[in-house]
């Protein structure tokens, strides 16, 4: 009885474990396709004299309202604009400008269908 049990029991564990992923809108994921993000002004690994603005493209399957952006590990506040084209163009302003040093770009975001996407890169400060 104790060994029917545990094998009830090992066989559910299993299927929970194999079970597609619910995303954030609430349905199972099957497939889904991660954001992108390109297009970056400064580019990365640019050499600028100074660093206080910047944008880049966000891909059209990007839930908008998930995007987060840091410079130097500090939240920054962006913008977005949505393009003809169904992508978005994203801008942000730091209160002060870097003058020194590199400027560390992360972007963080997920798509309408529940993936999550990346985007780092460095520009460098003269």
């Amino acid at each position: 009885m104790k060994k029917a049990l545990f094998l009830m029991l090992l066989a559910g564990s299993t299927t929970v474990i194999a079970a597609p992923r619910i995303g954030h809108h609430g349905e199972m994921i099957m497939k889904c396709h991660a954001p992108k993000f390109f297009g970056e002004k400064p580019a990365g690994d640019a050499k600028v004299e100074s660093f206080q603005e910047f944008q880049f493209n966000a891909s059209e399957n990007t839930d908008i309202a998930t995007l987060n952006v840091w410079v130097n590990n500090q939240l920054v506040n962006v913008t977005n604009e949505k393009q003809r084209s169904g992508r978005y163009l994203v801008t942000g302003k730091l209160a002060q400008p870097l003058t020194e040093g590199k400027a560390w770009v992360k972007v963080a975001s997920e798509s309408d269908d529940g993936c999550n996407g990346l985007q780092v890169w460095n520009v460098y400060i003269k």
